[in-house]
């Protein structure tokens, strides 16, 4: 297993399908730089769900919006004894991340690097995804 940093590994970040057989793989080094931020900052190793995605997988989701996994620039994740809003608070400060999306029921946030000018935060609700206003905040403790 290839070492990227202090605390994660290239296959971290791989597809994690059974199509392309974790073959596939990009990633935003700029992201690892956060991810390590984050478990600096929390002292505790931070859990990648999601990470790549590849074509064939995310075509088989049929969003109907764009996602910055297959450019290898977004992740999903969570840190074990951390509530995932202290979580999503902390990765709101940290430049750089321009994609921020809380997830209650699946307990995990989703980070990523997209360009700065296309800046969002949001909440997935079900299967419906929310601009992050400030009553959702105030809903949801964030």
């Amino acid at each position: 297993m290839k070492k990227l940093s202090d605390h994660f590994f290239e296959e971290d970040f791989r597809c994690k399908c059974n199509v392309c057989k974790r073959e596939d793989f990009r990633l935003h080094l700029g992201l690892v730089g956060i991810l390590e931020m984050i478990a600096e900052h929390f002292k505790k190793q931070v859990k990648i769900f999601s990470a790549y995605w590849c074509d064939q997988y995310y075509e088989s989701l049929k969003k109907n919006h764009r996602s910055y996994h297959p450019m290898g620039k977004a992740v999903h994740i969570a840190i074990d004894g951390v509530d995932i809003k202290e979580l999503f608070k902390y990765a709101e400060t940290i430049p750089g991340i321009n994609g921020i999306g809380f997830y209650p029921k699946n307990n995990f946030i989703h980070i990523d690097t997209r360009p700065e000018d296309k800046k969002e935060a949001w909440i997935k609700e079900g299967e419906s995804y929310f601009p992050l206003s400030a009553d959702k905040r105030r809903q949801y403790g964030l």
